[in-house]
């Protein structure tokens, strides 16, 4: 099996910006074989089809990896598309993450790795390859004449070739193909949900401006693109530009979204121009975009167009539902489930428009919420294997995954480092399994062994980000106590995974854990008990990673919560961490008015605002589809509904569910491998169902009666 490409190694594709290749390959069949099934690697990404027909709905296939070490391989059955005679393989080509022409901050444009897109294929049937990429296929360009991940897709649909990819078509005018060099990572076979269509969505407004152009407003943040149908005169041109935000004048807004691209680049704009035929429908293939917002403008004459737009999210099945009667908190719930989607195509990222970087820290902030509502073990273990790829010999990680070299020296750092060790513990957690996390052990013990020559001579770790998106710069927590309580905690899960894998390394794990926690109390507790300059973050993760087990640090955090309000006086370390603790130490009802009072800040500000996903910032004032104080969902499950996981895999559990009067009804249910938990509040009634398989102790409150 070679790779191969339309136009061979010659090409000076960092000079030009070329068309999408579409490649074809004719062979006969005497008889349906039994079974059937083609395999493909694609560095970018790509579009196979048999016999005109696309072999799957995932779309930008394969996912996304650290292509400088591994490109993904997708398989899929196509015994149902073949037939006596002649067939035809279609292949289309896109750039993906493999040729990011985009000029940005984190200059992916100039990857080790980027090179025009190829193909490896092979068609195995009954057992048999039959079909391989090589020498014999025929190529030309087609219609797509730019594509890239941030800037978008152009296409002429004046340059199509109709019925390229069918038995009959006359190949003679193609070119052949060329045989290339590999990418420079293995194949591996991916074996997580791919991206596909999940939600279609019809604008639920539009005006048009007075230049004649014409907005869309799809009523909430997606992740995806648009789809039109029109009829028009031969080389109309409709340009399609996305946005979340709308200025004054109800024109479309980039500005929280562009900061990043430079060099005058366009971000989030596509453009299609119409062929000869009447009517003609299309999206994009190669490109996605974060938007609520669409701007068409037409050059030329439009005589029909029809519009709605794509949700395209990672097709993991939904495990958990959530409902709370309280409006805020039901808004909030939405919020989280659509920002936790709409940033996790193919991986887990910080945001779907600016960046649609893999951010370790938004991730593992997130990860939790993630896995009490979907099936995503296999997804973060393809993300996983991203980040094991991109740490270095020394161990050190990089803030982002994939990187094309930036991130180590800003943006990484204890906290968003934390992801190697969280993504595989939960895991555990969640499904019993710990071959994942066994997986990536040596990877944690590698990073331990380099974070330990990080400590400074006061025995802290001071380095990296920390409680990101405070709204005050001057009230953060110092990066050295987030830091070193995150050592602290990576070390702790490390020891927990090492009890069950790899016992002979338990001494270790005592003697430095033992180092880390005495530098901690010696260099932030202060005579008090407070820690720090007493920020209630501070406070939080000493109580939160078990450094200190204090109830009356606890009743002082509360204390603060209440004085201040109950607004947010924190970044994305205290979102999530001091919610958690106010519920464990029993001042759930001020945790529960953090998250739903409306004043700025907070989360229940930005519900009155209008917010359809969760921000980046408290104000507003940047990304607006950010996952990273995410943790909500899972907040609710653990402490609203009260269900505890206490051995790996929910085999024992606990159901503590809470009688808070401002949060009214709930339903909470998650599927298990043994079936459905669920836990309803229904005035002073608790129905819970437990499957028998699981060991369950119920524990309800004085003011709650446990109905059948």
């Amino acid at each position: 099996m070679l790779w191969i490409n339309l136009d061979g190694e010659a090409i000076d594709w960092r000079c030009q910006e070329l068309p999408a290749p579409q490649l074809r390959k004719s062979f006969h069949l005497d008889k349906v074989p039994a079974a059937a099934v083609i395999r493909f690697a694609a560095p970018g990404w790509a579009v196979i089809t048999v016999n005109g027909k696309r072999i799957t709905d995932d779309v930008m296939i394969p996912a996304v990896t650290q292509l400088d070490k591994r490109t993904g391989m997708c398989q899929y059955d196509i015994s149902t598309l073949l037939q006596p005679g002649e067939n035809v393989i279609g292949a289309l080509l896109g750039n993906g993450w493999f040729n990011c022409g985009t000029h940005e901050t984190w200059h992916f444009d100039k990857a080790i790795w980027r090179n025009y897109p190829r193909l490896a294929l092979e068609l195995i049937a009954d057992g048999k390859v039959i079909v391989a990429s090589d020498e014999s296929w025929k190529g030309c360009h087609s219609g797509i004449i730019f594509n890239h991940l941030r800037s978008g897709e152009h296409f002429d649909a004046g340059k199509i070739t109709p019925y390229w990819d069918m038995p009959g078509f006359d190949d003679s005018l193609w070119q052949p193909v060329a045989p290339v060099s590999p990418p420079p990572g293995i194949i591996t076979k991916e074996n997580c949900p791919q991206c596909r269509e999940m939600e279609k969505v019809s604008p639920a407004d539009f005006w048009q401006l007075s230049d004649g152009s014409t907005i869309y407003d799809f009523g909430k943040n997606i992740t995806g693109y648009c789809n039109i149908c029109v009829s028009a005169e031969p080389g109309t041109k409709i340009t399609i530009i996305y946005s979340e935000l709308l200025a004054d004048n109800k024109d479309i807004d980039q500005s929280n979204i562009n900061p990043y691209i430079i060099n005058g680049d366009i971000t989030q704009t596509d453009i299609y121009i119409h062929g000869k035929t009447d009517s003609f429908c299309w999206h994009p293939e190669f490109t996605y975009h974060g938007f609520r917002y669409v701007k068409f403008i037409t050059e030329g004459k439009v005589k029909n167009l029809k519009v709605y737009a794509s949700y395209i999210y990672s097709s993991f099945a939904a495990n958990g539902k959530a409902v709370i009667a309280n409006e805020i908190a039901g808004k909030l719930l939405k919020c989280t489930a659509n920002s936790y989607t709409g940033n996790f195509t193919g991986i887990p990222t910080d945001c779907p428009h600016r960046e649609k970087n893999g951010w370790t820290g938004d991730a593992m902030l997130a990860c939790e919420t993630g896995l009490w509502s979907f099936d995503a073990a296999a997804n973060y273990d393809h993300y996983l294997q991203i980040i094991a790829d991109a740490q270095r010999a020394t161990g050190q990680l990089s803030g982002i995954a994939p990187t094309s070299g930036w991130g180590y020296n800003w943006g990484s750092g204890p906290v968003w480092d934390a992801v190697l060790f969280e993504l595989p513990y939960q895991i555990w957690r969640f499904t019993g399994d710990i071959s994942c996390a066994a997986k990536y052990y040596p990877n944690m013990r590698r990073y331990l062994d380099y974070v330990l020559t990080r400590k400074n001579s006061k025995g802290v770790f001071d380095f990296g980000l920390g409680d990101w998106c405070h709204w005050s710069q001057q009230r953060i927590v110092t990066v050295a106590l987030t830091s070193t309580a995150y050592v602290w905690y990576m070390m702790n899960i490390a020891e927990k995974i090492a009890s069950v894998i790899k016992p002979e390394d338990l001494e270790f794990f005592t003697a430095e854990k033992a180092s880390v926690k005495e530098a901690f109390i010696r260099n932030f507790r202060n005579p008090d008990g407070s820690y720090a300059k007493d920020e209630m973050t501070a406070n939080a993760c000493a109580l939160f990673f078990n450094l200190d087990n204090s109830p009356a640090l606890a009743g002082h955090l509360a204390e603060q919560v209440r004085a201040n309000a109950h607004k947010a006086d924190f970044g994305i370390v205290g979102a999530k961490i001091i919610p958690r603790i106010l519920a464990e130490y029993g001042y759930i009802q001020d945790a529960f008015k953090l998250y739903t009072q409306t004043e700025y800040p907070g989360w229940g500000n930005w519900m009155i605002r209008g917010a359809t996903t969760l921000w980046e910032k408290w104000d507003g004032s940047a990304s607006q589809t950010h996952i990273m104080f995410g943790d909500f969902t899972a907040w609710c499950f653990s402490f609203l509904a009260g269900i505890k996981i206490i051995s790996p895999g929910f085999k024992k559990i606990s159901i503590c569910p809470a009688d808070i009067p401002e949060a009214g009804d709930y339903e909470f249910s998650y599927r298990t491998p043994y079936g459905e938990i669920s836990v309803k509040k229904s005035g002073r009634d608790i129905f819970c169902t437990v499957p028998d398989e699981i060991d369950c102790d119920i524990l309800l409150p004085d003011t709650l009666v446990l109905k059948k």
